[in-house]
């Protein structure tokens, strides 16, 4: 009996020394010391000293296996960055703050035609050129300039109605006919009243141009017979040019009937041009995935021509908010997240939502509000150093 109790209190012993030296050894679990790089977590040193990787100091972690010492979600969040370490790791903040967001697209396009301002001057009649008034492609003409007199029997005979039913008196329906007549053959108000006055047949009529514009084509010579409906000259306005450009269907909703474009043209490095969007294409590339869409451009000091190539930036307004710049947003592959700095002066991870790219950064939806401070250089870091810390605390 003596045997057996002596046995128990031996047994009693070992198991208090075990449960003392398994305190003792979470005791000096909890204040082992390690000095690690915050950059290059694979340095590892029981003594102080810099990363021979990039030069930093090395930052002094305790070890904390204990389920009691573990720190909060909270905590695992927040992360303390020395003024030294801020200074060498180039840490900058921003406080975010309301303000006017704009979208902008940009693509590649190219000048053209504007087609409501570019016509054709066709042949009316038959006869022959006797004389050309403009004969260079690239001459600008005005409306109502002499383009060129012609010899044609036509007009002859439909100037000599005209003369008969106004000598006649006829004024019931002979006379207006004569005159339309002459009207559809391209002779004006002037000269109809002139033939009227004078009474006087002419063998040669000059044709006047019907617009303004400059000559795109001349497809006329002077000799040269001509008969109705032959085109003469290709004209076109270029006070006003369409620029073509195209954008991703990602990007439709930037652009708008109406809204505003700027165009850099590689003829003008370093200016800009101006223009509004007239029309978008209803239909999309199948092979690109792309939309055409059309601007007008006003041609000031006719600087611009026609095929010029250059770059078209589509703008849209998306009202005020808070822009947190791209190099502050960190991709974890699952969320969104910035570094915002807390009153204490260390680091708290923010989770975002966010919306369209604008300029150089995003729209922030929810995570952040204003006057919140924002890591925008050496987010990297912080993230890497709150890694560091939470599998040191695991």
């Amino acid at each position: 009996m003596k045997y057996i109790f002596a046995v128990s209190i031996l047994i009693m012993g070992l198991f208090i020394a075990g449960c003392t030296k398994k305190n003792e050894s979470q005791s000096a679990k909890v204040q082992k010391e390690f000095y690690t790089c915050p950059m290059h977590p694979q340095i590892i040193t029981d003594k102080p000293g810099v990363c021979p990787i990039c030069q930093m100091d090395l930052v002094k972690k305790i070890t904390d296996d204990t389920a009691t010492s573990a720190p909060s979600d909270k905590m695992n969040s927040m992360v303390a960055v020395p003024g030294t370490k801020r200074t060498l790791a180039n840490i900058s903040t921003m406080v975010m703050k309301k303000e006017p967001l704009n979208k902008e697209v940009t693509s590649y396009g190219y000048l053209d035609f504007a087609e409501q301002n570019s016509r054709t001057i066709s042949a009316r009649f038959t006869g022959r050129i006797e004389k050309l008034y403009v004969n260079n492609t690239g001459s600008v003409i005005k409306k109502g300039q002499p383009l060129f007199d012609i010899y044609s029997p036509e007009i002859v005979q439909a100037q000599n109605d005209l003369i008969i039913a106004s000598g006649a008196g006829n004024t019931n329906g002979m006379l207006q006919s004569a005159r339309k007549k002459l009207e559809l053959l391209g002779m004006t108000a002037e000269q109809i009243q002139s033939l009227e006055k004078n009474k006087e047949v002419k063998t040669l009529f000059t044709y006047f141009s019907p617009l303004s514009g400059t000559v795109i084509e001349k497809k006329v010579r002077e000799g040269a017979y001509i008969n109705e409906g032959n085109l003469l000259f290709d004209i076109a306005d270029l006070s006003t040019l369409w620029n073509i450009s195209e954008i991703y269907e990602s990007d439709l909703s930037a652009v708008h009937i109406g809204s505003p474009v700027t165009i850099h043209l590689r003829a003008y490095p370093g200016k800009e041009f101006a223009g509004k969007v007239t029309f978008i294409s209803p239909v999309v590339d199948a092979q690109a995935r792309t939309i055409k869409v059309r601007s007008e451009i006003a041609n000031t000091n006719n600087l611009l021509k026609p095929q010029m190539y250059g770059e078209t930036i589509h703008r849209i307004s998306l009202g005020s908010g808070l822009l947190i710049p791209a190099d502050a947003v960190i991709n974890t592959g699952k969320r969104m997240v910035a570094w915002v700095k807390t009153p204490d002066g260390m680091f708290e991870a923010r989770e975002l939502t966010l919306g369209d790219k604008c300029n150089n950064g995003y729209k922030v939806i929810s995570g952040l509000e204003a006057g919140d401070e924002v890591a925008v250089t050496g987010g990297f870091l912080i993230d890497s150093e709150s890694q560091l810390k939470t599998t040191q605390t695991h």
